[in-house]
């Protein structure tokens, strides 16, 4: 568009072109799409490693932009049993929307009582929002093992949840580990190209 309205020559469309080629090669010939450093993907992979089935309880606990994006790492995998708590019950329904699934305000957590598989917190809360009562409620006296992913900064969930011996418990720290294992892997790969 710029080049037919005169804004920029062949050079930038040359250099453009040369970028996405180089681009691609460096991802078909290295093992750089192997090594995900976003968030969303890496939860979601530890979460399918723990083979969690297509119809788990997940409940999410925030609509932002991080659940939203794990949200559709679920939904392009048909995952279809989802309920989302939100401070705003507008953005609840947002995200609940695009999921079809129900959509409920924050202190709701309280009055749930159709139990979760997965519960995914990730809230700009400064306080842990997940109590043990919470939790205990939430659990809804089942006795099997429970996951949760809590990926906000500070923790939404209380350290005695999380060493609960019947929950699996994700955090953001051992993600953000991962991200940095994976992004040096990703450079490593760029430099053996640069070598090659």
């Amino acid at each position: 568009h710029c080049n037919a309205l005169g804004l920029t020559g062949d050079f930038i469309r040359l250099l453009i072109k040369q970028t996405i080629e180089t681009a691609k090669e460096i991802y078909t010939k290295t093992n750089i799409a192997k090594n995900p450093v976003s968030v969303a993907s890496l939860a979601y992979r530890q979460l399918r490693d723990l083979g969690i089935k297509n119809d788990a309880r997940i409940v999410f606990v925030g609509a932002g932009e991080t659940n939203t994006t794990l949200a559709a790492y679920f939904k392009k995998h048909k995952f279809a049993n989802f309920t989302v708590f939100n401070r705003s019950l507008e953005n609840a329904q947002k995200l609940a929307d695009t999921l079809n699934g129900n959509a409920f305000e924050l202190p709701e957590l309280l009055s749930y009582h159709k139990g979760f598989d997965v519960l995914i917190v990730c809230t700009g809360s400064s306080e842990a929002i997940i109590s043990k009562d919470i939790y205990h409620h939430l659990r809804n006296r089942e006795v099997g093992k429970k996951v949760i992913i809590d990926l906000s900064l500070p923790a939404n969930v209380e350290s005695e949840v999380s060493l609960d011996p019947l929950v699996t418990y994700i955090d953001i720290n051992s993600i953000r580990s991962k991200a940095e294992a994976n992004l040096q892997l990703r450079k490593n790969a760029i430099s053996i190209m640069n070598y090659c």
